[in-house]
């Protein structure tokens, strides 16, 4: 075939030369196939992850996975039988999978390695769920028989019914991509996902919008000095740890989980955060020895005014295995939130969440003119642009924004 044919010649060329070869006799189309055949046959076989072994009988044996998830033992006079019908079953297996069956071989596979953690893994779970429910159309059709015409289908209708975001629309990506890229890696599907949702047209208008009051997603600059003012006036232990927060813009979650060993002496080391996993069967907030992302592996520095914050805390809880602890135990950062609406309902403040506190905190930073990589490490974000798209927000009153846009405007 070198000899025949070479990368200049073009296509049609090509195809005449090739006929011309199998005319003559040159080219065996069943050597060729004997080939092919065998090729397939071994990548298969590499695939098998059972042994193969002759027994005392003389007979061969291997095991071969089922729909369950056990194994079954199958038998062969010769060695060449077993191979044949381990290619036979795995061809006829492949031609049964579904979406559900290549989504929980990737991610219990992703789990396996350490490739994800348990709080991320039973997050996609819940996603897939979601998204992927077993009366969908996509869910109850063979793999190997999606088209992407019902992926476009599938993915306009999920938007459409579900009335999703662009935000909650990643999401539903994510799983797609994981799903076909690993099907397509077992030979279950020829679609190539990347391409298909880098081509996928959708209008924007396709998407639910969300608009956000933008003056509840940070405390005003009005607003901080009350807030502040009453924290301190009230230093029970939940209400030192909404200072913390104000303090050092760390996650809540972080917060929670902070240890006596944590504190330095002008500064605080986040090494853990609050997570939500499913334990048989039962979400439970547990303590990850791990923070949320490789940046929030951090080390904050204190304001002055934290010194007083962490007296106060060591002072109501000197000896306990986690700085923010109620009757033994360690307190779970939803009961942060709860404290936070009352006090905000007390102070006739608009309700905010703690992650409220978090953007206050980046959005204080950036108006203070902190060098953006020194603002990025205290927020633990891996650069500032995070920072600057999703927690910067004007807080200033309407006094200063009048001022400052007087100032400004003076023509």
């Amino acid at each position: 075939m070198v000899s025949i044919m070479n990368n200049q010649t073009n296509v049609s060329d090509k195809k005449e030369i090739l006929q011309y070869a199998v005319d003559s006799g040159i080219i065996n189309l069943e050597s060729i196939k004997n080939v092919v055949d065998d090729m397939t046959k071994k990548e298969i076989l590499a695939q098998h992850k059972y042994a193969i072994v002759q027994g005392s009988d003389g007979r061969w044996s291997t095991r071969v996975p089922l729909d369950d998830g056990t194994s079954a033992v199958r038998h062969r006079k010769t060695r060449e039988e077993l191979e044949d019908y381990l290619v036979n079953y795995y061809k006829e297996l492949k031609k049964s999978i579904y979406i559900k069956d290549v989504f929980w071989k990737w991610m219990n596979e992703k789990l396996d390695y350490g490739e994800i953690k348990k709080q991320s893994y039973d997050k996609y779970c819940a996603e897939f769920k979601r998204f992927f429910t077993k009366d969908s159309f996509i869910c109850i059709k063979k793999m190997k028989n999606i088209t992407e015409e019902d992926l476009e289908r599938f993915i306009k209708t999920t938007i459409r019914d579900m009335e999703l975001t662009r935000k909650a629309y990643s999401g539903l990506v994510t799983l797609l991509n994981g799903i076909f890229k690993y099907g397509k890696k077992m030979g279950c599907t020829t679609i190539s996902i990347s391409t298909f949702i880098k081509d996928l047209y959708l209008p924007k208008n396709i998407f639910k919008k969300n608009f956000k009051d933008k003056k509840t997603e940070v405390f005003m600059e009005d607003e901080i000095p009350v807030i502040i003012g009453y924290l301190k006036e009230n230093p029970d232990i939940w209400n030192l740890a909404l200072l913390l927060q104000f303090e050092t813009g760390a996650r809540i979650g972080e917060i929670s989980t902070l240890k006596k060993e944590d504190i330095k002496k002008h500064s605080i080391l986040i090494r853990r955060t609050e997570v939500k996993i499913k334990i048989d069967d039962v979400w439970k907030m547990v303590v990850s020895e791990l923070p949320k992302t490789d940046a929030g592996y951090r080390e904050i520095i204190l304001p002055p005014s934290a010194q007083w914050t962490i007296s106060k805390i060591l002072e109501l809880n000197p000896n306990g295995d986690f700085l923010f602890m109620d009757k033994g135990k360690r307190i779970r950062e939803n009961t942060y939130n709860k404290r936070l609406n009352r006090i905000c309902e007390k102070l006739n403040i608009p309700h905010r969440t703690t992650h409220k506190i978090r953007k206050t905190y980046g959005t204080t930073l950036l108006d203070s003119d902190v060098n953006d990589s020194f603002v990025a490490e205290q927020m633990g974000h891996t650069d500032v642009s995070t920072t600057r798209k999703l927690y910067y927000y004007s807080n200033k009153s309407y006094k200063t924004k009048l001022n400052q846009i007087s100032g400004a405007i003076s023509f």
